[in-house]
């Protein structure tokens, strides 16, 4: 008679199991470079970017700009944790309550959704109200998840990020939203 063994995990599924993410708070105009230290370090980062187009005395220029001022995301188990906090730059994490912000890895995929889509959209009857949980149920913006903070125009909607108290405002035709 042959017993069948429980699968146990490797240390390395132990380890990727205990990651989360968290955000970390960077030296103001360091968030890029905090962000290159930390792949060099190994450690996984998400940076959100967007394009800015910005103007000197001379000319203008379109550069990249972090999404959220001074916050970068990392998914870290304890070791790496402490390890991030060694980057030049990098000051502390973000929590509330004495309790580290942990981000829900579908929001973290929604974030990374909404940085490289376009938008394009077109207004909508909607019967979404404030306040309640969304989702982007179609188009490319596709399983973006928050809670409807505001209508802006006619083609934007604010979606609170509630782990970071952060807003990002996302073009998205109403009709491709739901409720959550």
């Amino acid at each position: 008679m042959s017993e069948l063994a429980e699968p146990s995990l490797t240390v390395r599924e132990e380890r990727e199991r205990a990651r989360r993410w968290l955000v970390l708070y960077a030296r103001g105009r360091f968030e890029k470079k905090v962000h290159a230290r930390l792949e060099e370090a190994g450690i996984t980062s998400f940076l959100p970017l967007r394009d800015e187009l910005r103007q000197w005395t001379d000319r203008k220029k379109l550069v990249s700009v972090p999404l959220f001022s001074g916050y970068i995301f990392v998914r870290v188990n304890e070791r790496e944790r402490v390890k991030a906090l060694e980057c030049e730059g990098a000051l502390k994490y973000v929590g509330f309550g004495g309790k580290l912000a942990v981000i829900p890895s579908h929001i973290i995929e929604s974030l990374k959704i909404a940085v490289t889509r376009p938008r394009e959209i077109r207004v909508e009857q909607t019967r979404l109200k404030l306040g309640q949980p969304v989702r982007v149920a179609h188009g490319p913006l596709a399983g973006m998840r928050g809670r409807l903070v505001e209508f802006r125009g006619n083609t934007r909607i604010a979606i609170s990020i509630e782990a970071i108290n952060q807003v990002v405002s996302v073009e998205v035709a109403l009709a491709d939203v739901a409720q959550e």
